[in-house]
């Protein structure tokens, strides 16, 4: 058992000091009229860093982000167990157990929320709700935030209704490193090895394992982390490999005193490995779910789940709505690694200290495709379809080394 400690230090890309960029604003009356044009695209000018001049003004109507000033403490506390068997004189079993438990883990988080009493809660898009919050009022910072969406006559309630008006959006202000981070890790692993002898090995690896993470918010404004399957997350992962020295040639059991004719039939051996694994969990959105089954299949690349489950109509999905459907679930993955690589290997000894080796690696031997994610955006054309492939297809390699 450990506690692990992580350290911290100033991180450049959240520490970039004063910079300024200049927004393309392209209306300020709700797109009645352009503010742009392609001869006129920044027509307040061009905005040029003033460094720390304006104090709590600097970048007013943009957007900040800052470094937790409170950061640290984050670690995490480790325990394993491990026992092992001797089968035989060659042959080795392990079974052991492994937990890990993160606490205090950092990420960035946006604080300009609008609070979530604003929000419907209704299963299905509320469009008084929607038209409420996006309806154009009377903008108070209007005139005094130059070459930003903030300095015209109206801007929409939502904006006025966050906790800092002055910026845009929920992450108008950010803050870097928050610790409301945690994950807890619990695995079964088991090994069964069997070292070289006779000219052959192998080892067989398994392992039953569970992430559950605590480091995003289902909606900007919840006061904890959503629990959730972590996207590391691997349930079952099965790994065995061999090595096999055919029994022809110089030292081996056939042809021992072959001569010349070792050049061609001694000094081979072949290898391989097989990996299995389930895959990463499927993110989803905010969606509209009917109920009942999905019968997926991450390797249905036409139907991978029963769109018809959703609603799929653009002008019926949630907005400034309170999110219940959790991002993720354990049983809807990307399609599992299934996985052969095999090795083909050739010493020959031209002289004492001197010897070549011929090396002929396939990588995906079987040319086993495994397939991405389906499309989990119900808006999207390929709702439910899978587009692509995540692995390499079959690939080989040849070498020849001289060794001495």
């Amino acid at each position: 058992m450990g506690v692990f400690y992580f350290t911290e230090g100033i991180i450049p890309s959240q520490q970039p000091g004063f910079f300024q960029s200049t927004p393309l604003v392209a209306t300020l009356d709700g797109f009645l009229t352009p503010s742009a044009t392609l001869s006129n695209p920044f027509p307040e000018g061009v905005l040029q860093p003033v460094g720390n001049a304006l104090g709590l003004d600097t970048f007013l109507g943009q957007s900040v982000n800052f470094y937790n000033p409170n950061v640290g403490g984050s670690y995490s506390v480790r325990w394993s167990m491990t026992v092992q068997q001797a089968l035989n004189p060659n042959l080795m079993l392990e079974v052991g157990y492994l937990g890990n438990r993160a606490i205090r883990l950092t990420g960035d988080r946006g604080l300009n929320w609008v609070p979530g009493n604003l929000f419907s809660t209704r299963p299905v898009r509320d469009q008084p709700v929607i038209d409420r919050l996006t309806a154009n009022v009377a903008n108070p910072f209007q005139g005094l935030l130059p070459g930003t969406n903030l300095n015209g006559s109206t801007v929409q309630l939502q904006q006025l209704a966050r906790g800092f008006p002055q910026f845009i959006g929920d992450s108008g202000v950010t803050m870097g490193s928050d610790n409301f981070g945690s994950s807890c890790f619990h695995s079964l692993q088991a090994r069964l090895e069997r070292r070289l002898a006779r000219g052959f090995s192998y080892m067989v690896n398994y392992q039953f394992s569970r992430l559950i993470e605590r480091r995003s918010y289902l909606n900007p404004f919840d006061t904890a982390p959503e629990k959730r399957i972590a996207n590391e997350d691997r349930p079952q992962r099965l790994v065995a490999s061999g090595l096999l020295e055919l029994p022809f040639g110089a030292g081996r059991a056939l042809a021992s005193n072959s001569g010349a004719l070792n050049r061609v039939i001694g000094g081979w051996m072949v290898s391989g490995s097989y990996t299995y694994a389930q895959e990463a969990p499927l993110t989803w959105g905010n969606v509209i779910y009917n109920g009942g089954a999905l019968n997926y299949d991450g390797r249905n690349v036409d139907a991978a789940f029963d769109t018809s489950r959703f609603n799929t109509v653009p002008a019926q999905q949630l907005l400034w709505n309170i999110r219940g459907f959790p991002s993720r679930f354990n049983t809807y993955r990307r399609d599992a690694t299934n996985n052969f690589d095999i090795s083909i290997l050739k010493n020959t000894q031209l002289r004492e200290s001197v010897r070549l080796q011929f090396r002929a690696e396939f990588f995906n031997a079987l040319n086993h495709v495994n397939f991405d994610m389906p499309q989990a955006s119900p808006t999207n054309s390929n709702f439910g379809r899978i587009t692509r492939q995540y692995n390499l297809p079959r690939t080989t390699q040849l070498a020849l080394r001289l060794i001495w």
